[in-house]
């Protein structure tokens, strides 16, 4: 019989996708306010994944990661989601969100996406909120999932993931903390 044990601490993050006029220093900014220091932050990079921010968000729409210092509790992952859904009505006009905000966890072993939108492969938390597997850390690779999005395959984002990673283990390890 399985012993019911407290999920490891993770390493929160979010994946912040704007318009191209936008200054998204004061998202970012509330963003640190709630979890901690930005200890990582990715290259901003023209998002060309998908058509599906368009009506709403308009063309040209930029994206890149950003981190924050410190282990994270799994089980907040619905709560900070959200949260950020909350963050992206306070900038948003009449046409819709000129920000949006979607948090995730990195493990040991995933990247894990937090969505309000159910399917097959998505596991409920609770609240109106889902997690989605979308990267597996495998035999020293970050290795994508048939649904994984496109803008999660690139070398930005591999990079950004490994980085964190790392970081959390090293954390853990400083901690004394089981993975």
């Amino acid at each position: 019989m399985g012993v019911p044990r407290e999920a490891p601490p993770a390493k929160l993050f979010a994946a912040v996708m704007h318009r191209p006029h936008f200054d998204p220093e004061p998202v970012l900014k509330r963003l640190a306010d709630r979890y901690g220091p930005i200890d990582i932050r990715s290259a901003s990079v023209p998002f060309d994944g998908s058509r599906y921010y368009e009506p709403e968000m308009g063309s040209e729409l930029v994206k890149f990661f950003v981190s924050f210092d410190g282990l994270f509790p799994q089980e907040r992952l619905a709560e900070v989601k959200l949260e950020a859904n909350e963050l992206e009505s306070r900038d948003a006009d009449a046409r819709g969100r000129v920000c949006n905000v979607d948090p995730g966890i990195i493990t040991h072993y995933s990247v894990i996406l937090a969505t309000t939108k159910g399917y097959a492969h998505r596991i409920y938390l609770g609240k109106k909120v889902y997690a989605e597997t979308t990267l597996l850390f495998r035999r020293g690779a970050l290795e994508p999932l048939p649904w994984t999005y496109p803008d999660y395959r690139n070398a930005l984002a591999e990079g950004f993931f490994r980085e964190g990673r790392s970081i959390l283990l090293k954390q853990v390890v400083i901690k004394g903390l089981a993975m």
